[in-house]
């Protein structure tokens, strides 16, 4: 979402300030400490994502374990797509917003590119590459989540086991490389470099909004247009083959989001404490005393839940322009008066990672 090679302005603050005496009351005795970019930051890279990162290497290592089973024998691909299901959703709930090492690798192209293009699939499979090295001059389209889930929705072929466990590796080697890198970020301190903590924090706030409008646009909209610009008889072709795992999907992108914008049950009642956890959007806004922002970018994420969580199991047309018109309430005020009381001016650049 923004040039890495730029710093942006704009922070919470131009230094880390104490949180001591700094409280913004929110009309009871209830008070929450002024955050500083820094205090999101560390909640954000050591103590939010790096258990999403873990949980990303256990469920691709399990995806590669559960094609080497299926391939060791005759066997239906119930077992296997279980296991990508899982895996993809681990993907989405860590890449949702893309940070840190997933803009650095490119690691959406790398593992989530789509559509897959038939073509390219057929000849890599024709190609019958035998290790991950082999697979370097596959091209992006051919591997990754969307190629498995194509192979497992195609008829039976002998062709097809070895390059299904060559696809999970795939995804496992990218698994581990991430998990490294926000293991590294884990370990950093945001207060020994106040240019890069700054890039950093408005990287965040860009990148989440660049989250929320994938989700918005490019899975579910955009494909919905396209349709309709092509006519009738034209279905959207969405990222996913079966109805229910774009659902799944798209629930698990939101759910991403939504807990580093919106404070959760627990944290309404007990303000988060500066490097004891994840700092969400809402708790920036209420420890800077913008207590009305806060409570209308609260109402503006719940609707958008309710309207996911009412979404049927095979939503038309009506249903999902209804859904992304919601999206599009809590873009538009994040847009025009969120990230201006953060400090932090949007720009889009390509290093979205995908």
């Amino acid at each position: 979402m923004i040039n890495r090679r730029h710093t942006l302005a704009g922070l919470l603050a131009a230094a880390a300030l104490p949180v001591t005496g700094l409280h913004a009351q929110t009309g009871g005795a209830l008070a929450f400490p002024y955050y500083s970019g820094e205090d999101a930051l560390q909640g954000l890279y050591a103590q939010h994502l790096p258990p999403l990162a873990r949980d990303f290497e256990t469920q691709a290592k399990a995806l590669t374990a559960a094609a080497r089973q299926h391939c060791a024998g005759p066997a239906a691909p119930a077992a296997l797509k279980d296991a990508w299901r899982r895996a993809l959703l681990s993907w989405q709930t860590l890449s949702s917003p893309a940070l840190g090492p997933v803009i650095e690798r490119r690691s959406q192209r790398q593992i989530d590119f789509w559509p897959t293009r038939p073509a390219l699939l057929a000849k890599a499979l024709a190609r019958a590459p035998q290790t991950l090295a082999d697979m370097e001059s596959v091209g992006t389209p051919a591997k990754g989540f969307p190629a498995m889930e194509q192979l497992l929705a195609a008829p039976p072929s002998p062709a097809h086991c070895p390059y299904l466990v060559l696809v999970a590796e795939g995804i496992e080697a990218e698994a581990v490389a991430l998990r490294t890198g926000f293991d590294a970020l884990a370990a950093r301190d945001w207060t020994s470099d106040e240019d890069a903590a700054r890039s950093a924090f408005a990287e965040w706030i860009n990148q989440w909004l660049g989250g929320l409008e994938r989700l918005r646009w490019a899975h579910i909209e955009q494909p919905v247009q396209k349709a309709r610009t092509a006519g009738k008889g034209h279905a959207p072709e969405f990222a996913r083959l079966a109805p229910a795992d774009n659902a799944a999907e798209w629930r698990a992108q939101w759910q991403a989001l939504r807990t580093q914008a919106r404070l959760s049950a627990a944290q309404r009642a007990q303000p988060p404490q500066p490097g004891q956890g994840l700092v969400p959007i809402e708790a920036l806004l209420m420890g800077k005393g913008q207590i009305a922002l806060a409570q209308r970018w609260g109402q503006a994420l719940d609707r958008a839940d309710a309207a996911i969580a009412a979404l049927p199991a095979k939503a038309g047309e009506k249903e999902l322009m209804a859904l992304s018109k919601t999206l599009k309430g809590v873009t538009t005020l994040f847009q025009t008066e969120v990230a201006a009381t953060l400090d932090v001016p949007l720009g889009f650049s390509d290093a979205d990672g995908d």
